[in-house]
C-alpha cells in the first residue's frame, strides 16, 4: 500500500470493521512499526493518534 501524508483513511480493528476516519498528518520510518503513521482523527482527540499500515485503509477520492 502506498500511503501518503495527507492521506484520508479509514482506521480498522483486528476484525477489519471500521472505527474511526482521519487524515495522515505524519509518517516516520523510524517509529515501530506498530507506531508509523500519526493520524488526525476527525473530531476526536485534539494530538494525533499512531497507527500501524495494516489499520488504516486508504479512501479513495471520487472524481
Amino acid at each position: 500500500m502506498s500511503l501518503k501524508v495527507r492521506d484520508r483513511v479509514t482506521i480498522i480493528d483486528v476484525s477489519g470493521a471500521p472505527i474511526a476516519e482521519g487524515t495522515i498528518i505524519n509518517i516516520n520510518d523510524f517509529r515501530e512499526p506498530e507506531y508509523q503513521y500519526a493520524v488526525d482523527i476527525d473530531d476526536y482527540f485534539d494530538n494525533p493518534m499512531f497507527f500501524s499500515e495494516s489499520q488504516l485503509v486508504k479512501i479513495e477520492e471520487e472524481k
